[in-house]
């Protein structure tokens, strides 16, 4: 039931999706999904907690495969853009504007991700020392959403995100940045 509701949220928006065609798409009666989940509200926010588990899951798969920090930022910042193109454009306009506490979850999770590997290649002199990082990461972040939301081609965002990463790095954060 999350993983279809899941589905058409990200599919339709928020507003769009409803109760009944839940209940009627889960063969169960609109009766038996409000005992489990009350409101549509509970069942939107069941669907945001097991998005962050499985976030969570892909941030610590993406640790094991990526090691080297520069390598890890690379991967993270591009499951951002491919994470932005898994939902249609109602569901962020949705979220941006009458599920304010959804994109504030969503945006804490990968925000607090990119600003952590940010923090890493900062400790190796990977990217430039007078960077602020939480000023850089909520731009990066920002650019890239506004880019989707205006219906901009997933590869002009993955380009994006890979000259605004090479623009903060050190002579040493390119060269690697280049070989890898």
């Amino acid at each position: 039931m999350i993983a279809f509701t899941s589905q058409s949220l990200r599919q339709q928006g928020i507003r769009a999706v409803r109760m009944d065609v839940v209940a009627r798409e889960m063969n169960m009666s609109k009766r038996t999904l409000y005992k489990v989940y009350e409101s549509k509200d509970n069942l939107v926010n069941a669907c945001l907690d097991a998005y962050a588990a499985r976030i969570g899951n892909l941030f610590q798969l993406m640790k094991c495969n990526h090691p080297e920090p520069l390598s890890l930022l690379g991967e993270v910042s591009q499951a951002f853009v491919q994470m932005l193109y898994k939902a249609d454009c109602a569901f962020w306009s949705d979220i941006a504007g009458s599920y304010r506490h959804i994109y504030e979850a969503i945006h804490n999770l990968w925000c607090e991700e990119l600003e952590r590997n940010l923090l890493s290649c900062k400790a190796e002199c990977l990217v430039i020392p007078g960077l602020d990082v939480a000023k850089f990461t909520a731009s990066f972040m920002t650019v890239l959403r506004q880019a989707r939301i205006m219906e901009c081609p997933q590869a002009m965002l993955h380009d994006s995100a890979y000259f605004m990463l090479r623009g903060i790095l050190t002579a040493e954060g390119l060269q690697m940045f280049k070989a890898g």
